[in-house]
């Protein structure tokens, strides 16, 4: 691979990671998730071929618990669903 192949293949995993969005009301988590595996796979690939072998991993035997994701994330998850709750409630205390 030649340094111009190497250097449009980081382009273009830097592209697919300014395109990355964070989940909302209008980017799904299935979106995001594809998004992210797409751009992980990019990277295992050029890795492979500038090293010659696939990327170290760590695998566990069971799925993570809710304490392997950061408090952020799922307080972050709440404040979204009380936001879109507050025009309904004001609604409701009008009637």
């Amino acid at each position: 691979m030649t340094d111009r192949e190497t250097a449009e293949r980081v382009d273009d995993l830097f592209r697919i990671a300014d395109r990355l969005r964070v989940p909302g009301h209008r980017h799904t988590v299935e979106a995001f998730l594809g998004e992210l595996g797409e751009l992980r796979i990019g990277l295992s690939r050029l890795h492979r071929d500038l090293t010659g072998a696939d990327p170290a991993r760590t695998f566990t035997a069971k799925r993570p618990s809710v304490a392997a994701f950061p408090a952020g994330a799922i307080a972050g998850t709440r404040a979204v669903v009380q936001h879109r709750s507050r025009p309904r409630a004001r609604l409701a205390a009008r009637a």
